[in-house]
């Protein structure tokens, strides 16, 4: 079994429990809201990984970060996935 980083780790605890409460958020704010959400896991989700120079080595803070963006990626791709399952 392969351990996680630390910083990998609390990025996924993190991007879980931002999602969870976005989600409950729009869910009691209704229509605007939800769009509202959508929008921001877009733009959530276009987080880069340290594109612009590969060899730079992020810090903790930015390692954080970069695995939160990944995992509300992965989520999201998830997501799409179902609902194109779905209309099948």
């Amino acid at each position: 079994m392969t351990t996680m980083p630390p910083e990998e780790l609390e990025g996924r605890l993190n991007a879980h429990r931002e999602l969870m409460i976005d989600l409950i958020a729009a869910m009691i704010g209704g229509e605007l809201t939800t769009t509202r959400f959508v929008q921001r896991l877009r733009d959530d989700a276009t987080f880069k990984d340290n594109e612009e120079d590969p060899g730079f080595s992020p810090d903790g803070a930015f390692a954080i970060e970069n695995a939160m963006a990944r995992e509300v990626r992965s989520v999201l791709e998830a997501a799409r996935a179902r609902e194109k399952a779905d209309k099948s």
